[in-house]
């Protein structure tokens, strides 16, 4: 390795770990750990794709790092960071070798995939013996990672069959704060499990590969044994594995708010088993898109080809104040089987877009919907427009519960003023059978269309119509909203969502709802809240004329577009709405300002994140 100019360290600089991430060895998943823990300019990531800049912290070191990650050799950052400690992952060397040429092989077909003759490409057609019998893949551990470099030596080994264990010791040998860890990436393609038991029931095939990487295959064996005496020393309590052989999830943190960003996929396409997607992402001040979290189905993918940062002089056009637009657009090609193709149809593709400060809002989009569209005069009654805007307003939402509120496929949800199906058009295509979704309103039709549309194709789906009284959307009705009791258990729900109706109701029943929802919501369940929140910004912007709710007319506790018909629009003052909310035992988690009132904003109305105290 050559070596760069290295001048003398400034004393401030703060560089305390040095990680060295082995491909196919949990490495990726330590990533995001990585990012709950510590800040964007606290890491500094050191990968290949980064050409010379991936050498900064040698030759220029950044005094706010206080970790580097990536792929490179052990001995790298010796000299210039001596007292740093050192972590690295293994994994059982075979297994790594049978990940990493099922991972290889993928990237061949995606490359080849352009090309006029891809049946002929050869490098994708090696086999599993050949690929192994590569001089570069052999003992890949001891010759590009570790070199000389002596395990004794590093602070912490972790070994990815044990990861939840290890990673637990390393959290509070680290004093790490609480985070939440998400599912840890496992490779959904049959192909490589039928690969991986074929390989290891193959006793000449194993001593083969053995013998090709003895180096590596001491090298774990080493790694195991020190394990096994840090285990023996440790006073810490260890995680394991319970009957049904799920690991213990690792203490929550609360999410942080996704970015202000803008995005939407333009294209779908399937060629020759590789999905491409195509589209745009820019962001109001979180700088350049730095790469995505892929996931088709609620099956997340850990490795695709992304070309991102494409001219996109059509977004600067349209969006001329984002950072980035002019260079937005970004293409994505993931590698399939025949099963998720035939799967894909109606699958929810999601794309969440990665900053240097954060991720952006999740993009979602499906091949194909599952449900008909509503009519054209039932959307309207609802404030949209058109289909097209139906829509993407029924994804945002899907997206908002998704990433906001961290709905499962498998929970409970109830969706309060359900209106023509807004969240569930989407929600069908996320919810799984053993999840449950319960929606009403007081717009009979609205209910009977769903039924008739939704119910049938998804019984999980189950809407209700109440005669509620409403002075704009049901002035008929018998019962009022006061007095309305939900007609669900107590604690029956993970999540709530109202989309539309706080921006509809008088302050009586908007505390009355509340109430209700406190009610149904399990301990530490959450909701979505969409409202108008009038505040002295907002009101500012009102009488600049700046805002689409001419919301001038005060009512009690709040505003109004119509002083004859309050339910047309309502705003609450902020300050009052939240004293609701706290009376009532919600903690906050989230509000963000929408765009309604004249701010640059990439939501529409005021959201808020509720949660259930526990």
């Amino acid at each position: 390795m050559s070596q760069i100019n290295q001048p003398h360290l400034p004393e401030e600089v703060k560089t305390e770990l040095i990680s060295i991430h082995v491909p196919r060895t949990a490495g990726t998943a330590f990533k995001e750990v990585i990012r709950l823990v510590y800040s964007s300019e606290e890491i500094f990531f050191d990968y290949p794709h980064k050409g010379p800049i991936r050498n900064r912290m040698l030759s220029k070191p950044k005094p706010e790092v206080k970790i580097i990650h990536g792929h490179f050799p052990a001995p790298k950052y010796n000299q210039r960071f001596p007292g740093a400690k050192k972590i690295i992952w293994f994994r059982n060397p075979i297994k790594r070798l049978i990940s990493f040429y099922f991972f290889w092989k993928s990237w061949q077909i995606l490359a080849a995939n352009d090309q006029q003759y891809f049946e002929n490409f050869q490098e994708a057609n090696l086999s599993f013996i050949e690929f192994a019998e590569k001089p570069e893949m052999q003992n890949l551990i001891k010759l590009n990672f570790l070199q000389n470099d002596q395990l004794k030596n590093f602070y912490f080994i972790g070994i990815q069959e044990f990861f939840a264990e290890d990673l637990h010791e390393l959290k509070i040998m680290l004093n790490w704060p609480d985070y939440e860890l998400e599912t840890q990436n496992t490779n959904p393609y049959p192909e490589y499990k039928l690969l991986l038991k074929e390989v290891l029931s193959n006793q000449e095939i194993v001593d083969k590969i053995s013998a090709l990487n003895h180096e590596d295959i001491e090298i774990y064996q080493e790694a195991l044994n020190l394990r096994e005496q840090r285990k023996k020393t440790s006073e810490i309590q260890y995680y394991t594995q319970n009957n049904s052989g799920k690991k213990h999830i690792i203490h929550k943190k609360q999410k942080a708010n996704p970015l202000l960003t803008w995005g939407y996929i333009d294209q779908i396409i399937i060629k020759n088993q590789v999905l491409r997607l195509s589209g745009w992402v820019a962001s109001l001040d979180a700088g350049i898109l730095e790469g995505f979290k892929v996931s088709i189905g609620n099956q997340e993918f850990s490795f695709f080809e992304k070309t991102l940062n494409i001219p996109s002089p059509d977004v600067e056009k349209v969006h001329p104040s984002l950072s980035g637009s002019g260079d937005a657009r970004f293409r994505i090609k993931v590698l399939l089987n025949q099963q998720l193709i035939n799967q894909l149809k109606h699958s929810l593709i999601a794309l969440n877009p990665q900053f240097q400060g954060g991720e952006g809002i999740v993009i979602l989009k499906v091949l194909e919907p599952l449900l008909p569209l509503p009519e054209e005069k039932y959307i309207k009654t609802t404030d949209i427009n058109e289909s097209g805007q139906f829509i993407r307003t029924s994804f945002k939402l899907l997206g908002g519960l998704i990433q906001r509120l961290g709905l499962q496929p498998t929970d409970n949800i109830l969706d309060v003023g359900c209106n023509i199906g807004t969240v569930a058009y989407g929600l069908v295509h996320y919810l799984k059978p053993s999840g449950r979704y319960e929606g009403f309103d007081v717009v009979e039709n609205f209910i009977s269309w769903s039924q008739k549309e939704i119910t049938t194709r998804k019984p999980n789906f189950n809407f209700n119509w109440h005669n509620i009284y409403h002075s704009l959307y049901n002035p008929t009705g018998k019962i009022s909203a006061n007095n309305f009791i939900f007609p669900y258990p107590d604690q029956s729900f993970n999540c709530v969502c109202i989309s539309y109706l706080f921006t509809h109701l008088q302050s009586s029943e908007v505390c009355h709802y509340l109430d209700e929802v406190y009610r149904v919501l399990q301990a530490g369940g959450r909701c979505l809240l969409i409202c108008f929140l009038v505040n002295s910004e907002s009101e500012e912007l009102i009488a600049k004329g700046k805002s689409s709710q001419q919301l001038i007319y005060e009512i009690e506790d709040g505003f109004t577009i119509d002083i004859n018909l309050p339910e047309k629009g309502i705003g609450f003052r902020e300050n009052i709405l939240f004293k609701w909310i706290e009376e009532r035992g919600f903690n906050v988690l989230e509000k963000s300002y929408g765009s309604w009132c004249g701010r640059t904003s990439s939501i529409k109305e005021d959201l808020l994140v509720l949660e259930k105290g526990i």
